[in-house]
């Protein structure tokens, strides 16, 4: 496996960190969205010669104006795995959580 110089993941922090660590090369940086890193991946990080941060993202309606923008525009893509009605909400979190998603998961609001 070629190792990078960083990674990020938009994951719990079981799903990410570990996983994540074993593709980063000596001094290479993981970026933690939005589970943050605990005091062990820390450690883990650093006994492997990388670093680990956290990235929180705050709202922001004009980026969040240009980002709708650019999916209307088909420049950026979103997967999307399953939608599911709200009331199976319950089972689209056991799909989250046993770590096989590829894309997005939408819950369904009837209107």
């Amino acid at each position: 496996m070629k190792r990078t110089k960083a990674a990020s993941g938009a994951y719990g922090a079981d799903a990410t960190t570990t996983p994540s660590l074993d593709t980063l090369r000596p001094g290479g940086l993981l970026v933690a969205v939005p589970s943050g890193v605990s005091p062990e991946l820390l450690e883990k990080a650093g006994s492997r010669g990388c670093r680990a941060t956290a990235y929180l993202v705050e709202p922001d309606g004009h980026v969040l104006g240009e980002i709708a923008r650019l999916i209307d525009s088909g420049v950026l893509l979103v997967e999307v795995e399953e939608v599911f009605p709200l009331e199976k909400a319950a089972e689209a979190h056991r799909h989250v959580e046993s770590g096989r998603t590829r894309g997005k998961l939408v819950l369904r609001v009837a209107p």
